[in-house]
């Protein structure tokens, strides 16, 4: 019988043995902070100026390699809320992932290809989608409304020289509201890295009911001229139900200048319309930028970067306004500062 027991041990710890070359595990562990002094002026005099500091974002990240072929990522944002996101507001299967930006597993198949699972970017193209909310300071209709982060898997393909990554993947619908709703998301995004000119590109199938899809194509584009950079995202989201192809869309433009290693300064603008349904249908199918919306936002900023050759600590400063019915001149000034606590 103790031969036995012991037999069996040892088939249990075979695994072990069989990778103990193999293990090298490394982890990264930092936090990321933002708070912010902000001022709303209003543009009719029937209302008041207010101000606050407000403590915007607090996020734990941890990332790193279990072997030479298993990798994990993880983001915990504790500043998120309920309210947050009239999404996130309206799922009632959050479960205890609803603070969770992304927790998951990649498997490195070989050089070119890997798979991942878990809770992922749902992965939709442009540059102001893929910024970190963090870095973010004023912004378009969409990304304001989008849900953006759901449990799925991916494999990812990389080009030889690095330079192109093509992803295909398969997660929950951002639309889906409910356990066992049977509403998923096709995505397909390039990543292209031509030296002066990026790429964020993605074509996506959200399902919003059982076999009814809103499509999206997003156009992400970057363009380098030295110390220059120009964003420009182009989205068009369209339903097969609706007559006007390109009667639901958006258009983002961000300049970034680096004047040196420390300071740069930026001007964005946007413009969000839906006009592909009535504004009073009852059932509409973009849940993000309603029918009837018309919305333009611009603003101008600046960030600097006191610590020399990194960017741990960051102050910014920016002016920005926009259409909406209640209109104001914002003016803020904040900090962002990140504590890396582990490496090794």
């Amino acid at each position: 019988m103790r031969k036995i027991c012991t037999l069996l041990l040892l088939i249990n710890l075979l695994p072990l043995f069989s990778f103990s070359q193999d293990i090298n595990p490394k982890v990264r562990l930092k936090f990321d902070a933002r708070c912010d002094f902000e001022t709303w002026v209003p543009t009719n005099k029937d209302s008041n100026t207010v101000s606050s500091i407000n403590g915007k974002y607090f996020n734990i990240i941890v990332d790193g390699e279990i072997n030479e072929k298993f990798s994990y990522n993880y983001r915990q944002r504790f500043s998120i809320n309920a309210v947050d996101n009239f999404q996130l507001a309206g799922k009632e299967n959050m479960s205890n992932f609803h603070s969770i930006d992304w927790a998951y597993l990649n498997y490195k198949m070989n050089d070119a290809l890997t798979l991942s699972a878990g809770k992922q970017v749902v992965m939709i193209g442009g540059w102001e989608y893929d910024y970190a909310p963090i870095d973010q300071y004023f912004w378009s209709n969409f990304w304001n409304n989008v849900y953006c982060y759901e449990l799925g898997a991916m494999i990812n393909y990389t080009s030889p020289n690095k330079n192109h990554n093509i992803g295909f993947q398969i997660s929950n619908s951002p639309f889906s509201t409910k356990n066992f709703s049977s509403l998923y998301s096709y995505n397909l995004i390039w990543y292209g890295n031509m030296d002066w000119f990026k790429t964020i590109y993605s074509t996506n199938m959200v399902e919003y009911e059982k076999g009814h899809f809103i499509n999206y194509i997003v156009l992400g584009n970057k363009f380098n001229i030295g110390n220059f950079s120009l964003e420009l995202d182009l989205m068009n989201r369209a339903s097969s139900e609706q007559s006007n192809f390109f009667s639901d869309y958006s258009i983002i433009g961000n300049g970034i200048y680096n004047i040196n290693k420390k300071l740069r300064v930026f001007a964005k603008a946007g413009y969000d319309q839906n006009k592909a349904q009535n504004p009073h249908e009852l059932f509409v199918y973009d849940r993000y930028v309603f029918p009837g919306t018309e919305y333009l936002f611009y603003g101008i900023g600046l960030e600097y970067f006191p610590i020399k050759d990194k960017k741990d600590v960051r102050i910014h400063a920016y002016w920005a306004s926009n259409n909406a019915d209640v209109q104001y001149n914002t003016f803020n000034i904040g900090l962002r500062w990140q504590m890396k606590v582990l490496e090794r």
